[in-house]
């Protein structure tokens, strides 16, 4: 049966029986969607090396790389029976998040081989410049998506990519319905499509701009909690130019609006006037260089 997969998945899940587990879930590869371009068999390959580390991920049963069968390539894996952060309740816990999100970042990815499977790039402020080219290419292919304040933030965030993070591993979107818990635990985390080395600052950025989309007060970077109990995990000090991440996520968001208008039946959980808002708000706060 199809289950709910989000805007970037297509998912189908099945009981097993005299199996070693009672259910699966095969994940096609989409051809269009808010994170294209896809590629669910290079997902796969990270998946297995991530299996030798201590973060929690679905174990990978078979892959297709070709599109003879279903019409698409795709990945089996293991269906992890638990609800996301966003459904969990009481059995949620806002600190195992934010501990589990530092463990990702702190992976030796050199040792557990995902240099192998992930291009590495020069710096993490090469790293921000290459994946906003990427929201570049999308911006020319979904409908919408190149309007002026979103074309005026490209153009700065480029100019103002920031240095001073090492190349970390980063999952690319740590949205909590991809962290999957049981009895106050991470028992899985899923969704592996925007994994990338680069900048672990992007990924807090994320969790700051959709807590503004969700409702919290835009003010001070500093005051957002996510951000603070991210620093009191990992203990390495303040992360530094989050208002720069954090605009790198409203930009973001803005694209992938008009990408889920595009492709999905439904509309962005949302407004464009709201994001608008909260992307001028942010461009504010990214100083433009005098060099």
């Amino acid at each position: 049966r199809f289950v709910e997969g989000g805007a970037s998945n297509v998912i189908l899940r099945t009981s097993l029986e005299n199996a070693p587990l009672p259910a699966v879930l095969l994940r096609l590869e989409r051809d269009r969607g808010i994170f294209e371009p896809y590629d669910v068999i290079g997902e796969a390959a990270l998946l297995r090396r991530l299996a030798f580390s201590d973060i929690p991920v679905p174990a990978v049963i078979g892959e297709e790389p070709k599109a003879d069968v279903l019409g698409a390539p795709f990945i089996v894996l293991e269906w992890v029976d638990a609800p996301h952060m966003g459904m969990a309740g009481p059995e949620a816990n806002f600190n195992a998040y934010a501990g589990m999100v530092a463990r990702i970042h702190d992976l030796d990815w050199q040792g557990l081989g995902l240099d192998e499977v992930l291009p590495v790039p020069a710096s993490s402020a090469e790293a921000t410049r290459l994946g906003l080219e990427v929201i570049e290419r999308r911006m020319g292919r979904f409908p919408g998506a190149d309007a002026p304040i979103l074309r005026r933030a490209l153009d700065l965030l480029l100019q103002e990519a920031p240095e001073g993070s090492p190349i970390s591993f980063c999952q690319g979107d740590i949205n909590v319905f991809n962290y999957l818990f049981r009895e106050g635990d991470v028992v899985s985390v899923v969704d592996w499509e925007q994994a990338h080395l680069g900048d672990l600052r992007n990924d807090v950025g994320q969790i700051l701009a959709l807590g503004h989309l969700k409702g919290a007060p835009f003010g001070p970077v500093r005051d957002q909690f996510f951000l603070q109990a991210y620093e009191q995990k990992r203990a390495t000090g303040e992360l530094t130019s989050m208002e720069f991440f954090r605009a790198r996520w409203l930009f973001e968001l803005g694209v992938i609006y008009h990408g889920w208008r595009a492709f999905n039946d439904d509309l962005p959980w949302y407004t464009w006037d709201h994001l608008v808002e909260l992307l001028g708000l942010a461009l504010d706060e990214v100083t433009p260089s005098l060099s």
